[in-house]
């Protein structure tokens, strides 16, 4: 009986030295392990990148194309409240990428097949704005969908003679 109980007293103690050996070290403010530079610049920039967390609503009329198809300009009439205060009644620049949908007439059509004047919805993404920041600080929205209409005609005047 007592060997049994020295057996397993040692084997408790021996459990718990490995455990403090194995166990990382503690660093200040209860951090564990050693900085490492590489570690530390890498989480600095993934900070600094920017992952659109804010969904905007833009509703207008495309005033142009960019030449090389990755961004089209929109004059903005309508927005939603995270819009509103940096894009409402502004001319604003949206940016798009392979996976943006842009639609037409309900059919899938590229950038290059909207036509000056056509009116737009818009869902966009965003990074958070902070408050302080001024509108030419934060990136141009990223568009995920794009609904376009064709422009609605101008009215036509008759007189009676």
């Amino acid at each position: 009986m007592k060997f049994k109980i020295a057996l397993i007293a040692a084997l408790a103690v021996g459990l718990m030295t490995s455990l403090a050996v194995a166990a990382p070290a503690r660093g200040p403010k209860g951090k564990t392990g050693t900085t490492n530079t590489t570690t530390t610049a890498k989480v600095e920039k993934a900070k600094t990148v920017c992952r659109p967390n804010v969904s905007l609503i833009l509703r207008g009329k495309l005033v142009s194309v960019a030449s090389d198809q990755l961004s089209f300009t929109m004059d903005v009439k309508q927005t939603n409240r995270h819009a509103k205060a940096l894009y409402k009644g502004k001319t604003v620049t949206v940016q798009v990428n392979e996976k943006t949908k842009i639609r037409r007439l309900g059919k899938l059509v590229t950038l290059s097949a909207l036509t000056i004047g056509d009116r737009l919805d818009v869902r966009a993404r965003l990074c958070k704005v902070k408050k302080g920041t001024v509108a030419t600080d934060v990136a141009p929205p990223l568009a995920v969908r794009v609904v376009a209409k064709p422009a609605k005609p101008a009215p036509t005047t008759t007189t009676n003679d």
